[in-house]
């Protein structure tokens, strides 16, 4: 188990990533056990620089990486040259007709419009759904989009020109019955990596568009839920 695989020192996102990546890594062996993920077909969505999957294919799992960047991919390819990629764009409709024992969706919904749509696309292909991402801080279904202001910036975040800030409700309607939210405190890292921030925000807002995920006024923390889909 090499944890090094996780570690990019190269990364644009900078440390605060890495740590982001070992909580996260370390939740999912503590759910499933370290040797369920071998020989398991795994595909990991908005997989950046692939840092997650190639860890789990070294733990013997056979990992498809998802982007919509084609440069991430290619870091990829230099990095395995055995690596299987495919360049997908998540705010459009897809189906990869396979289907997967595991989906990582890890920090993705929030850099994407159609963020209902995909959840149901992954859903519909796995067994199994481990979901990551920024919510909102108000407890009842309010989604907030949030504006590329550098369309012209196809390196990191929003791909297209808006993504979303859906509250915890609303994510948990798309997800079905057959879930578990893990708010455990060993998720917490630095102040961007917060799983325990309570929502309870009632207030009633106007604004419907912001600026970015993390906006202070806004943001409601993260959340990690697994989907078992065998059970929906």
């Amino acid at each position: 188990m090499n944890k090094n695989i996780l570690i990019e020192p190269n990364n644009i996102f900078g440390d605060y990533y890495n740590q982001w990546r070992l909580l996260r890594v370390c939740k999912l062996e503590q759910i499933f056990g370290v040797d369920w993920f071998k020989g398991k077909k795994i595909l990991e969505l908005g997989c950046g620089y692939g840092n997650i999957g190639l860890y789990l294919k070294d733990l013997g799992a056979d990992v498809t990486f998802a982007d919509a960047r084609i440069d991430f991919l290619d870091v990829i390819k230099g990095k395995c040259s055995d690596a299987k990629i495919i360049c997908l764009n998540q705010d459009e409709r897809w189906n990869l007709k396979e289907y997967y024992d595991l989906i990582i969706h890890f920090g993705v919904l929030y850099n994407i419009k159609n963020w209902q749509q995909d959840l149901n696309c992954a859903l519909s292909q796995t067994k199994y759904l481990a979901l990551e991402t920024a919510v909102n801080r108000y407890d009842y279904d309010i989604e907030f989009n949030i504006k590329n202001l550098d369309v012209n910036n196809k390196h990191c975040g929003i791909f297209n020109e808006y993504g979303s800030l859906p509250s915890v409700s609303l994510i948990e309607k798309e997800l079905g019955s057959s879930f578990k939210r893990y708010d455990d405190a060993d998720l917490n890292g630095n102040d961007f990596i917060k799983y325990t921030l309570i929502c309870n925000d009632k207030t009633k807002v106007i604004l419907k568009t912001i600026d970015s995920w993390h906006n202070k006024n806004y943001y409601g923390g993260r959340k990690f839920w697994i989907v078992d889909t065998k059970l929906q």
